[in-house]
């Protein structure tokens, strides 16, 4: 029974020492995804500027930071059990990614230290389906995965 509470005072003068020990400050690099609701093709006049989500990046670090994207179906919604495709142009906060390739693209820099934490920066991210993008296709439902991507510059 002694050895027992002699092990635990012990862990507890290890662990008190640890929190002691001082940690190198890193920059804090995050981005989070938070894809919009579902929608529902207009095949007649094509969905413009349709709500695909938000981003929220946060940055500290002193030589600012670069937002990536790339879309895994090429800048395409594909069918959940077929082929079929409907191509799609996207927008963040704006700015048109050109997301046919399978490189990530680049969508916003910043050469200062800004979107600090807690809060960080939310831009908007928008795709538009063209008129008659969605025409003939098979009902059901339509998905592609967009990674996103902070780095420094």
């Amino acid at each position: 029974m002694k050895t027992g509470i002699s092990v635990k005072w012990m862990l507890l003068i290890l662990l008190g020492l640890n929190l002691l020990e001082t940690q190198p400050v890193t920059a804090t690099e995050l981005v989070n995804y938070t894809p919009g609701p579902p929608f529902t093709f207009n095949a007649v006049g094509g969905n413009s500027n349709q709500d695909f989500g938000t981003v929220n990046i946060q940055s500290d670090n002193s030589s600012g930071w670069v937002l990536k994207v790339r879309s895994l179906n090429h800048s395409a919604l594909k069918h959940s059990s077929s082929s079929y495709t409907v191509n799609y142009m996207l927008t963040v906060d704006g700015s048109s990614a050109d997301l046919s390739g399978s490189n990530d693209f680049t969508v916003k820099t910043a050469n200062t230290p800004t979107c600090n934490q807690p809060s960080g920066c939310n831009f908007s991210v928008q795709g538009t389906i063209s008129e008659g993008a969605s025409e003939g296709k098979p009902a059901g439902a339509y998905t592609d995965t967009l990674i996103f991507t902070l780095t420094t510059p």
